[in-house]
């Protein structure tokens, strides 16, 4: 063997024999990742010829920062140990990994939201709405303009609106009959403590005065008649009298001709007459009203 093949050999052995071990981070006696767990006992240690005490499958053992506030797995405040798959922490004012408005307001902002107390646009009511716009907290209460208007808070969707709004129209109601009188209600409408509210007063039209009646909010004479000799009489004189289509009105019994009566009488509330000879009532002529 020459002279040259001799040193390469022993070169390479050199060489061979100079490569250092992969060190067995699972067997070793240290906490490689300074996560207080040591070989075996470390979750990320599969066996004891694992080479890392790292777990790539878990946030909080993989060696990474995860949610990029600049600490890594054991060392960062949202990790509670080892198997614990979620770096972020919220509440330390950074937005990061998965959290969302939604999930972590208090580091990733507060979502647009509206809530009403009375439940939307009702001014008889007094509400109060609540809720975040642009991440700033708002709270606004029902009031009023003044005595007679209101501005009302209500949501549409997540978003507050508000309109000043009239409480109503003061004005009467239809007109109607307490016993023997005539009255209609004033509906007074307000505002007052942050809702529209109103007052109903009965006030008094008039007081219906005989032969008057009040009919459906109304004084009015109803149609009537009576008759003095108390109907088809035709012996003696009558007179039928009333009110029709409250005008007063007076028939008296009368004679045609000598032999001829017309007479007057009532039936129900109405006046009527009938033409007849006083000879078919076994009288010889008819005088001053009557059959005689």
């Amino acid at each position: 063997m020459s002279a040259l093949v001799l040193a390469a050999i022993f070169v390479t052995a050199i060489v061979i024999a100079a490569a250092p071990r992969a060190q067995k981070a699972c067997s070793d006696g240290n906490d490689n990742d300074g996560d207080g767990y040591i070989d075996l006992n470390d979750p990320g240690c599969a066996n004891k010829n694992d080479l890392s005490e790292l777990d790539p499958n878990v946030e909080c053992d993989d060696g990474s920062d995860n949610d990029g506030d600049s600490a890594i797995d054991y060392n960062d405040d949202g990790c509670s140990g080892p198997t614990d798959n979620d770096e972020t922490n919220c509440g330390d004012s950074v937005c990061e990994g998965g959290e969302t408005s939604g999930t972590c307001p208090e580091d990733c902002g507060y979502p647009d939201s509206c809530s009403d107390t009375d439940g939307g646009n009702y001014p008889s009511t007094f509400g109060t709405t609540s809720g975040y716009y642009n991440n700033n907290p708002y709270n606004n209460d029902d009031y009023c303009v003044d005595t007679s208007n209101i501005m009302e808070y209500y949501c549409n969707g997540d978003y507050e609106q508000s309109s000043q709004q009239s409480c109503g129209a003061d004005g009467y109601g239809s007109s109607y009959c307490n016993g023997s009188s005539v009255y209609r209600d004033l509906t007074d409408y307000f505002c007052s403590d942050g809702l529209c509210d109103y007052t109903i007063t009965p006030e008094l039209v008039e007081t219906c005065l005989s032969p008057e009646e009040c009919v459906s909010g109304a004084c009015v004479i109803p149609d009537s008649c009576s008759d003095t000799d108390g109907g088809w009489i035709f012996d003696v004189k009558g007179v039928a009298s009333g009110y029709l289509s409250e005008v007063s009105y007076n028939s008296t019994d009368f004679c045609l001709d000598s032999a001829t009566i017309v007479e007057y009488s009532c039936f129900g509330d109405y006046a009527y007459n009938t033409t007849i000879s006083c000879l078919d009532l076994n009288a010889t002529s008819c005088s001053d009203g009557e059959c005689i």
